[in-house]
């Protein structure tokens, strides 16, 4: 078996996950990690699949682009990358909301950048009238930073950009 990486984006309508995987399945695909979202009318979807060997790029291009087209979708397809080999030294999530601006998530991921942390997850959303903007990251702390180290890293920007940022350690790898 062999790992790839696709994704696949267009306008939303219903049984695009379904026609997909369904695709995959036909040609021996199983997935593994799959993140799929509605973005302002747009769906997104980005998988992480098992495939035989034998099934090569021009194979699964052959199953998965007569669906895609069907669905107006632009595909996406290559070698999955490789997992961390290295320790990791915890998770956390990272929790931020504040009024709407230009920049929240910039200075938010750029002092994690600046910290080590690699970012595994990240969503946002804009909620209510005036818009409030929730963001929330997990991330994989680096060797020798401490949960309090990076809390006050992050006041920093929180009282740059008048943001509610809290972080809490997890252990937890289920959804």
């Amino acid at each position: 078996m062999r790992e790839v990486a696709i994704s696949a984006v267009g306008t939303d309508r219903p049984g695009i996950v379904a026609a997909m995987t369904e695709a995959l399945f036909a040609v021996g695909g199983n997935l593994a990690d799959c993140r799929a979202a509605l973005l302002c009318g747009s769906f997104a979807m980005v998988v992480s699949a098992s495939v035989p060997d034998d099934v090569d790029d021009a194979a699964l291009h052959a199953a998965l682009d007569p669906v895609a087209e069907r669905l107006g979708l632009g595909l996406w397809l290559g070698a999955a990358g490789p997992t961390a080999d290295g320790p990791t030294y915890g998770r956390v999530v990272i929790s931020v909301y504040g009024v709407d601006h230009p920049g929240i998530v910039r200075a938010v991921t750029q002092t994690l950048a600046d910290l080590s942390l690699n970012v595994v997850d990240l969503s946002s959303r804009l909620v209510g009238t005036p818009p409030l903007y929730l963001l929330a990251v997990e991330a994989e702390l680096p060797e020798g930073l401490t949960i309090a180290a990076l809390d006050a890293a992050l006041a920093a920007v929180a009282a740059a950009h008048d943001l509610n940022v809290s972080v809490s350690a997890t252990d937890d790898e289920v959804m």
